[in-house]
């Protein structure tokens, strides 16, 4: 954790809205980043990102400073998704209104002239929804090991759960995604 991060986080803890606002930017991309992958849309990946934020400057005092800023407010956004699936009762099959954004460039891709860059987003659609299409828990793992590039104790941390869990979920959901994407390559 930088000097910088450090003292942002200790003004933020004394009630310095700026301090925490700024810390907000420091991490709002990679939160939203991660909650788009684990919704599947962009409604709701901002929805989960502003409750993360809220609750995060809400919780700011009793932050230990035992894992990094980072990992906590990965935890605290796992914790809103979790809700965010129970009180929805929402379930892992993409709905056509998310296919739809995805399919448009939704939380995975902006839309570009470029056949080449057209094809790539389409890969990058497909990964998305493969993603989105996991189990929660494996959704979670894969999300933060593969996009935000955490290791296997920040995940655990952030998880709540053991090191060897967080392995064997990432497994699990490596080898769900080599099997969807294989599928869809043979029926696309």
């Amino acid at each position: 954790m930088s000097v910088t991060q450090q003292r942002l986080i200790w003004l933020a803890k004394t009630g310095d809205r700026e301090a925490f606002s700024e810390l907000v930017s420091l991490f709002e991309s990679r939160v939203y980043r991660a909650a788009c992958a684990l919704t599947g849309n962009e409604h709701d990946a901002k929805d989960l990102s502003q409750e993360t934020f809220v609750r995060a400057f809400r919780g700011i005092s009793k932050f230990r400073e035992k894992s990094s800023f980072f990992t906590w407010l990965y935890r605290i956004l796992l914790n809103v998704f979790k809700s965010w699936v129970k009180n929805r009762r929402v379930t892992v099959e993409l709905t056509e209104t998310t296919r739809a954004t995805v399919e448009a460039g939704g939380c995975a891709s902006r839309a570009t002239a470029s056949s080449e860059k057209a094809t790539e987003h389409e890969k990058v659609d497909r990964v998305y929804r493969a993603i989105y299409s996991l189990p929660a828990d494996q959704k979670m793992a894969i999300v933060l090991h593969a996009l935000e590039a955490m290791t296997y104790c920040e995940i655990a941390k952030a998880m709540g759960c053991s090191i060897g869990t967080v392995k064997s979920r990432i497994h699990a959901a490596r080898v769900a995604l080599k099997r969807e994407l294989l599928r869809e390559n043979v029926d696309g």
